[in-house]
């Protein structure tokens, strides 16, 4: 089962990586575009490209910031109850968060199909927009897959569920 945990990981970390670069030719792009207008041009389709980029980039990160503990936590409801039932609580929360995931995956997929069947392409560059929708299937994939180990980590190997990281404030 650390296999599995350890393979896991390493994928996210991987995306997680591709994500970053995504964002930084996605930065570096518009910085060029603002600057080459202000000399009379502009990149084409630059809107496009950035829209795109940022669908894969948010998609890419998913799972690493979710094995980091980096989403919004709400423990209201887990601080007034005992350890195990906190212990149920997250399992069967990130056991829904699987399943939602895996619809959604589902879902990119036959968009995807969809897409590709139509052959929508964006207006200026003429990008086909399937290969955008499949790589979010992928990502909500592997986000399942993270999902399902830390139920399963929290289930059998954790003591007390998820490790949140908490700020300390300067006294």
């Amino acid at each position: 089962m650390e296999g599995f945990f350890r393979f896991v990981s390493r994928l996210s970390r991987f995306l997680f990586w591709v994500a970053g670069a995504i964002l930084f030719v996605m930065m570096m792009l518009t910085v060029v575009d603002v600057i080459l207008r202000y000399a009379g041009k502009s990149i084409a389709g630059t809107y496009e490209l950035v829209s795109f980029a940022g669908a894969l980039t948010v998609g890419f990160a998913i799972a690493q910031t979710s094995l980091d503990g980096g989403h919004v936590y709400v423990d209201i409801l887990t601080d007034h109850v005992g350890p195990a039932l906190k212990k149920a609580l997250i399992f069967c929360t990130k056991l829904a968060g699987t399943l939602v995931f895996l619809l959604l995956a589902w879902s990119f997929m036959f968009k995807g199909i969809e897409l590709y069947g139509s052959q929508e392409v964006s207006m200026t560059l003429h990008i086909p927009f399937y290969p955008v929708a499949y790589g979010l299937c992928v990502c909500s994939i592997i986000e399942a897959l993270v999902l399902f180990a830390e139920a399963i980590r929290t289930a059998f190997f954790r003591e007390m569920g998820v490790t949140i990281v908490e700020v300390k404030k300067d006294e």
